[in-house]
């Protein structure tokens, strides 16, 4: 995860990976080679998860993404950086209203309400009731802070909503581990000891297309090193914390911070949370997100909640679940594409309308796989995995995503 003052600078003079999505009134993917990509079955694999997102989201949008391949921490299988820059949370919305689509979705979504200053009011944790970084409490924030008024938003949601933006910046950058297998062709299954590479490009490639939480940063800076004291170490009055999907993040208020029994915007670390178009009366397709990986569930905010069972393997809530097994195949889902379209995006087709929409890894292979041509010589991607197979094999159930 990145800090919250970086921004994600990449090399100029990349080659460039094929361009998929560009059709009318489609967004179009660029995949930039930022090492050990172009030639091998990665090249494939991203372009087909490139050309999905492409052909679900309707926007006149161009994202610029890096792609490589590096050694991460154990246990990490693929990481996102995403680039982001401060946005008005009034400027959002009014983007997003004048450029939504007639999806019942968009008609039907609930934006925050604001207050004269132009600041969503919610409650979040590490700062005191004005914003100030003086205690760990929880806390109700009036719409008057800077974090209030302001979003830390993806610059892919920026061009996403036709906000001013220079077409050309580079959204993200995707990361993928050179420790694991992986497996390329999922239509005849996922091989057991290998990840599902095109669902696992799809959720990278979903977290530089605006899927991440403030919620993060209050977890990761709030509370050094994992401890249950510490402050935010600065104040919500001064810096841009929030995406545009925490505009849809909602808890029943279990500190009893504001009046009535519905729901309230919560950024709070560890609060059992939920994604609502409604105004938080209901949590979409009966969703719950992560809560945070140090104070909060054990995994990143910036994600749905675990999958459910002992070895957290089972049935997925979407594809922007935190974790994958090996032999496990990606699975895309209403709830993730109503996500994005409530953030900012247009879908290519009413997500309400299609709550039991569901497209595979082995889906998206099969529909976009013809499209993409094999490349002329395959490199190997998995730097010493001869070495380490055989113990990740008996020792690794599952990995979990970074996204920052």
């Amino acid at each position: 995860m990145q800090s919250k003052n970086s921004r994600m600078m990449l090399a100029c003079g990349a080659a460039m990976l094929s361009v998929m999505g560009g059709t009318a009134q489609a967004a179009t993917i660029n995949l930039i080679d930022n090492g050990g990509v172009a030639g091998s079955q990665a090249e494939q694999g991203f372009n087909i998860a490139a050309a999905y997102w492409g052909s679900v989201l309707s926007n006149n949008a161009t994202i610029n993404l890096g792609v490589s391949f590096a050694a991460l921490a154990p246990n990490i299988i693929g990481s996102t950086g995403s680039t982001r820059a401060d946005y008005s949370v009034r400027n959002w919305e009014n983007r997003v209203n004048a450029s939504k689509s007639s999806s019942t979705l968009d008609q039907k979504a609930v934006l925050p309400t604001l207050n004269a200053a132009g600041g969503a009011s919610f409650i979040s944790s590490g700062v005191a009731a004005d914003g100030n970084d003086d205690t760990t409490d929880v806390d109700f924030i009036r719409g008057d802070t800077t974090s209030s008024k302001m979003l830390y938003l993806n610059t892919s949601v920026i061009k996403a909503i036709g906000g001013n933006i220079n077409p050309n910046t580079v959204d993200g950058n995707v990361t993928f581990s050179s420790n694991f297998a992986f497996d390329f062709n999922p239509t005849n299954g996922i091989s057991a000891g290998t990840f599902d590479f095109i669902g696992v490009a799809i959720h990278e490639i979903g977290h530089a297309l605006g899927f991440v939480s403030g919620v993060d940063f209050l977890d990761v800076y709030g509370y050094p090193n994992g401890a249950a004291a510490g402050t935010l170490g600065y104040s919500l009055n001064d810096t841009s914390i929030y995406s545009s999907l925490d505009m849809f993040r909602y808890s029943k208020d279990p500190e009893g911070l504001v009046r009535g029994n519905g729901g309230v915007l919560d950024l709070s670390v560890g609060t059992k949370s939920y994604f609502s178009i409604d105004g938080g009366a209901t949590a979409l397709f009966d969703n719950e997100f992560s809560t945070g990986r140090y104070n909060g569930d054990g995994q990143q905010a910036s994600h749905w909640k675990d999958a459910a069972g002992a070895n957290r393997c089972g049935p997925q809530l979407g594809v922007m679940d935190p974790t994958f097994c090996f032999g496990q195949m990606g699975e895309v889902t209403a709830l993730d594409l109503a996500a994005y379209d409530a953030m900012g995006w247009n879908i290519a087709f009413d997500v309400l309308k299609n709550p039991t929409y569901l497209a595979s890894s082995a889906d998206i292979y099969r529909t976009f796989a013809a499209a993409v041509p094999e490349p002329a010589s395959w490199l190997t991607m998995i730097l010493g995995f001869g070495a380490i197979g055989g113990v990740l094999r008996h020792r690794v159930r599952k990995v979990r995503y970074a996204a920052a």
